[in-house]
């Protein structure tokens, strides 16, 4: 006997069924079994405000009447929520990407969410995921606009035109809100990060004398002293000066503070913008053209002299050297505290007078903020040394290996995915749990109701890992491939940059000069 079920699919009833149930109490079971974990509801908040916290709840309302109106039952654990996201990025959200790998995995039928606006702000985006539902044969769902996929067809037009209205309406507001923010501070008012030395009352800047002293001894030492900005970051963490956010200084933040034009009195807007690359969003520096600049916008710390001359080129090519090419970036880490190890320039006088050049490795954390507060001092270890090192213990293991590079990218990956499996399977077992416990009255139920917050939080994290692991993909290559790569080493090619980061999962540096290799592939022997 074969029924329709509310997804438009023909499935057998059992016929054991039949003798113990009536045939409308056998639909009802199939529907209920159908509807069970087969769905996905999205939600989706863009910023923490509380107007918008609140709104979740309106979007999981509206997605579950629309559930319940059409027969589906309701199901809590079929919400997957992106909090704080915007709908511009794609790759930062985790679960529509959860989403996607599922649909991938035939594991829902549909996804139903309030408006498209809520599952992306960007028309690539919208389209490029809603490709992917219909691909896998899922349902989706738009309730405000009353979009259903199974009625609009593949190649309905209605969707494509929403999608292009929410993309319009972020930049539109996008650009409102530069407008407003530009009108501000033409009045005066300050906007974004409160600088060192200053406080803001009122949206305007009025300096704070503790913190704008310090500001003052820095440019002293700076131009007076000819000290260095890694000298300063010392002389700061050694009188314990803390900075805005009560951390200690950096390389970084000394170097800003004294490039800011803030401390002289000027503004600028439009220094940098955001653009979308790869599914994220980063952070660029406009061109000097597009900046706007507000002379004298507000009381200055250091005067306009000062400033110009900290900035000055002559200063910057006496205290700035060109930073040397490192092929071992990003792969080199510090085995105190896993920073990068970056390479630290040198130069000695020699007996006949003239100057000698060399490259150490040092930790970056120690590089920032010294021994103290940072990281430790690692013997001097020179950097041409570990590269050739590394050079050649390569070129030993190459003459050796006779298994294809790719498949154990693969088998590795698998690995990683099936202990996240695991731990997953914890997580579920002690929410389950917890339950239990609630229902001894154990626990008060606020206590039931943070635990359970903090289980699925760190459960939606593991599927996020799990989701992102599934999605990588590692193309057939041919052993002749990786023979190759090997030996490039032998050729006069000087950047070896990617080679080193296809070949070594990561080189450990010890303070004392021992260093531990981890391959990127499995050693012949199983070594």
């Amino acid at each position: 006997m074969e029924i329709k079920t509310g997804l438009n699919k023909r499935l057998t009833v059992p016929a054991g069924m039949g003798r113990f149930l009536t045939l409308k109490e056998a639909c009802i079971r199939w529907e209920e079994i159908m509807n069970r974990n087969t769905y996905a509801v999205y939600v989706r908040v863009s910023t923490e405000k509380d107007e918008q916290i609140s709104s979740v709840e309106n979007q999981i309302d509206i997605c579950r009447n629309w559930l319940e109106r059409n027969g589906f039952v309701w199901d809590e654990q079929c919400v997957y929520k992106d909090h704080g996201i915007s709908g511009t990025v794609f790759i930062e959200r985790h679960a529509i990407q959860r989403i996607l790998a599922k649909a991938k995995r035939k594991e829902i039928d549909m996804v139903i969410f309030k408006s498209i606006s809520r599952l992306a702000r960007d028309l690539k985006d919208s389209l490029e995921i809603r490709e992917v539902f219909i691909a896998h044969n899922v349902r989706i769902i738009s309730v405000e606009e009353g979009y259903d996929s199974l009625q609009a067809g593949k190649n309905d037009m209605a969707f494509e035109l929403w999608s292009l209205f929410s993309a319009q309406y972020s930049r539109t507001l996008s650009s409102s809100v530069s407008a407003a923010l530009a009108a501000k501070v033409r009045r005066g008012e300050h906007i974004g990060k409160i600088p060192y030395g200053y406080d803001r009352v009122d949206g305007f800047l009025q300096i704070n004398e503790k913190e704008a002293n310090v500001v003052r001894q820095i440019y002293s030492w700076y131009v007076n002293n000819g000290w260095g900005f890694r000298r300063i970051t010392h002389e700061l963490n050694r009188f314990n000066i803390p900075t805005k956010e009560k951390n200690k200084w950096q390389v970084t933040s000394v170097q800003r503070l004294i490039q800011n034009p803030i401390y002289c009195g000027d503004f600028i807007l439009n220094q940098f913008s955001k653009v979308k690359a790869e599914g994220k969003k980063k952070q660029i520096r406009n061109p000097r053209q597009k900046w706007i600049v507000f002379k004298d916008h507000h009381v200055p710390i250091v005067s306009r002299t000062m400033w110009e001359k900290a900035n000055s080129d002559h200063i910057k090519d006496q205290k700035h050297a060109i930073t040397p090419w490192n092929d071992l970036r990003g792969v080199c880490k510090c085995s105190e505290c896993g920073c990068n190890m970056v390479i630290i320039q040198s130069k000695r006088k020699l007996a006949d007078g003239s100057k000698k050049q060399y490259n150490y490795l040092k930790c970056s954390a120690y590089r920032r903020s010294g021994e103290k507060h940072g990281c430790v001092n690692h013997y001097p270890i020179f950097y041409e040394d570990v590269r050739q090192f590394l050079i050649e213990r390569l070129k030993e293991k190459g003459k050796s290996i006779t298994f294809n590079f790719v498949n154990d990218m693969e088998q590795r990956k698998q690995r990683q995915i099936k202990q996240l499996q695991k731990q997953l399977k914890q997580l579920e077992m002690k929410k389950k749990n917890l339950l239990n416990v609630l229902l001894e009255k154990l626990i008060s139920k606020e206590e039931f109701e943070e635990k359970r917050m903090e289980l699925d939080e760190h459960i939606h994290q593991l599927e996020a890992e799990i989701s992102e692991l599934s999605q990588k993909e590692y193309p057939h290559k041919q052993i002749c491939n990786v023979q190759q790569a090997f030996e490039a080493m032998d050729s006069e090619q000087r950047d070896l940059h990617q080679l080193f980061k296809t070949l070594l999962h990561e080189v450990i540096i010890h303070p004392h000069g021992k260093i531990d290799v981890v391959y990127a592939f499995a050693e012949p022997g199983g070594k």
